[in-house]
């Protein structure tokens, strides 16, 4: 092998090599929240909560326009949205997050706002049926809202059992009747 070719080989390798490092590295996550599921079939279950960065105004403005058009027009607005975080659950696969939005209070809880382009249940839905009273819900997206006190622990709810609606005052997507919806999400710690 000649030098000059031995000189491309090795400046080849540490391209190669730099270009692993480089797109190797993942960002920690911005925020991480953890629970377990209550109400449903898999009570219990372990679930993470990995939110990547916080969506922005722009896309909180295109999904309260979207929803506020009615359900069928969040599922495209949720297609051509990249992935901001993941829900991790014991399913064979993770929930990639489309939407993550924080709302702090005055008195320093916060409501966390999480849209999935899949409903929670796809890969194994026997885990997320309801139990109890509670009537399903089903939308081909999910939402997920958690309000967090300012001990940092909280509960969660989902669009699995309840409906969704505009909330005109934060100008993003909520669950309707959210004290009247069952906990899916319990003991949630950031």
């Amino acid at each position: 092998m000649s030098i000059k070719c031995t000189r491309c080989f090795l400046v080849l390798v540490l391209m190669s090599v730099a270009a692993a490092t480089l797109f190797g590295q993942v960002a920690p996550p911005v925020a991480r929240y953890t629970a377990t599921t209550a109400n449903t079939s898999g009570s219990g279950e372990a679930i993470r909560i990995d939110i990547l960065r916080w969506s922005t105004d722009m896309e909180r403005d295109n999904i309260f326009n979207a929803i506020s058009s009615g359900d069928n027009g969040l599922p495209p607005v949720l297609q051509r949205a990249a992935s901001v975080g993941y829900v991790w659950t014991s399913e064979t696969a993770g929930y990639a997050l489309k939407y993550a939005y924080r709302i702090a209070a005055a008195d320093g809880s916060e409501r966390i706002i999480l849209i999935t382009d899949r409903t929670l249940g796809t890969f194994e839905p026997q885990r997320w049926k309801l139990t109890g009273s509670a009537s399903a819900v089903t939308y081909p997206f999910s939402v997920i809202e958690l309000r967090i006190g300012k001990t940092a622990s909280g509960e969660g709810k989902a669009s699995i059992a309840a409906k969704i609606v505009a909330d005109k005052t934060a100008k993003t997507i909520a669950l309707d009747n959210y004290a009247g919806a069952p906990v899916i999400f319990q003991g949630v710690k950031k």
